[in-house]
This record gives structure tokens, sequence and C-alpha cells, in this order.
């Protein structure tokens, strides 16, 4: 299924090892979130499904535990964030892109779990990003957060309304990144102490 981010029921139940009928079940029972195709058919996004999974002690499927976690920085400093970061877990790989057309071809190729964006470049869009990759539908499996100097209530909405999962203000604490990157990968083995 790859990193298919919309699926069926039929889909929703291989995925997660049920049947299909239980996963309408779970929809109609106002567990598992949903939408209504115009020919009333039920979608269900696939970190829904991923976040609805954790919730409840159900393994995730071996293709989302095996193998590293890919974040992508689209940071001023993501050189520095990166070379932390990388020191944290064996299973966790961090690439810093220097400009947004690098990071355009690294959501290609390298395919990232996360990207993380900064807001206050002057160099691109962050926001702009952020909504981009959100809406498109080959990347809305993708998780984001956003980097921003003054967190006001302002941009904490229009960064939820862009996609972004988590909002962190400069200058970074990295402790802080750390504890959200565990929550977010939880089968990453998380064996080295922070810095």
């Amino acid at each position: 299924m790859g990193h298919k981010a919309i699926l069926t029921t039929w889909e929703a139940g291989r995925y997660c090892g049920v049947s299909p009928y239980t996963v309408r079940n779970w929809i109609r029972g106002g567990r598992l979130p949903a939408y209504t195709t115009p020919g009333g058919h039920r979608r269900i996004r696939r970190q829904d499904l991923d976040s609805f999974l954790l919730s409840h002690g159900m393994p995730l499927p071996s293709d989302f535990k095996e193998g590293n976690r890919r974040v992508l920085l689209l940071l001023p400093d993501g050189a520095a964030v990166e070379s932390e970061m990388d020191s944290w877990s064996q299973a966790l790989s961090v690439r810093s892109a220097p400009s947004g057309f690098d990071a355009g071809v690294d959501l290609l190729t390298f395919d990232p779990h996360l990207l993380v964006v900064d807001l206050d470049s002057k160099v691109w869009n962050g926001l702009g990003i952020c909504r981009r990759v959100h809406e498109t539908p080959e990347a809305a499996h993708i998780q984001m957060a956003v980097v921003c100097r003054a967190l006001s209530a302002e941009v904490l909405e229009a960064a939820e309304k862009a996609g972004a999962l988590a909002c962190f203000a400069r200058p970074l604490d990295m402790d802080e990144v750390r504890r959200f990157l565990k929550r977010l990968f939880p089968y990453c083995p998380w064996d080295r102490p922070p810095s």
C-alpha cells in the first residue's frame, strides 16, 4: 500500500489486519474518523488510522515499524540541528535542505516521514510550503512541524490550518523536539540519551 494517504474501508482492513466490516463498525461507532465521498463511499486518512491503532494499543503494520524514520529539515541552521538529531537514534535519518528548491527535490527522493519548516525565512514561504504539502494527496502522508521566533496565537492557528502537528519556538529546545519525535515515532529505538 506504500504511502497511500487515503484508504478505502477494504484497504484499511488489509492495512491493520481486520475485516472491512470491522473498520465500518469503528467508523459508525465514532471511534475512527472518516469521510464520505459524493458517491457514498467511506474514506479514511492513513494518519487517522495510524493514530487510532496507536491509541488502542494495536500494532502498526510492519512497513511502518521497520526501517529508519526520515526527517527533512528546512531550517537556516538545519546542518547543526541535523547533527544533533542524528545522535539520538540509529533508526533516525535526518537531512537538511539548504533551500526551498532542495526541499522539493528531497520530498520526492528522500520521502520524509516528517518535514520541519522554518516560518521566519525570507527565502521561502514556510506556511505556503506546509499548505502545499498538506493539500497534495501524494504528499499528505508527510507529517509537519514548524519553527518560529514569535509564536503568537495567529501563527499557531495558521500553522495548524496548514497541517502542522507542532510549533517550536526559537531558540529551539532540543529536548522538547526529542520528546515530540518520541511521541511521533514510538517504534523508533530511542537508545541514545539526549546530549
